[in-house]
């Protein structure tokens, strides 16, 4: 057999095709994953979808446990990225409080998450800055995710009364 037989032989031969179907499956399963993350995060603490805290910690739960449970929240460190802005952390109401909340914190300040979700998420998530004159003024959008400061970082979040989700 020529040389270049060979080489077509195994190109065309079934473990090519398995290789190709396995690069496929992993290259498209790593896409839907954050694809999932920035949708299925993005419209809870955008207030687009029901706030259900024990479904995304559930969510966070089957990738890692919380680093730390306090302020009435579970607390999960990420390098996710929500609608192209990177996050740091992602923090979910425990129950303990009157509130149900869900949200994130980036490493980008307000101003930057603020115009960065209000780029990319859909519509809805165009955040105002609440006190024009304040410079550490929190930003709210016409759903009522808010987006303030966490330190020198910025944490954006949907919060909603406990007392209002049962009536």
């Amino acid at each position: 057999m020529l040389p270049g037989t060979v080489l077509k032989r195994i190109a065309n031969g079934p473990r090519s095709v398995y290789l190709g179907i396995i690069c496929f499956v992993i290259a498209g399963s790593a896409f839907t994953e954050d694809a999932t993350f920035s949708t299925t995060l993005g419209t809870a603490v955008l207030c687009l979808d029901d706030l259900a805290p024990g479904y995304f910690y559930n969510y966070l739960n089957q990738k890692q446990d919380p680093y730390k449970a306090e302020q009435g929240a579970y607390w999960f460190k990420t390098s996710e990225q929500l609608f192209g802005a990177p996050l740091t952390e992602v923090f979910i109401s425990d129950g303990s409080s009157r509130y149900a909340f869900v949200g994130a914190v980036s490493s980008l300040s307000p101003d930057e998450l603020a115009e960065a979700v209000s780029a990319a998420a859909p519509a809805g998530a165009g955040f105002k800055r609440l006190s024009p004159t304040d410079r550490y003024s929190i930003f709210v959008s016409p759903t009522g995710s808010e987006i303030a400061y966490q330190g020198r970082k910025a944490k954006i979040f949907c919060r909603q009364d406990r007392t209002q989700l049962s009536n």
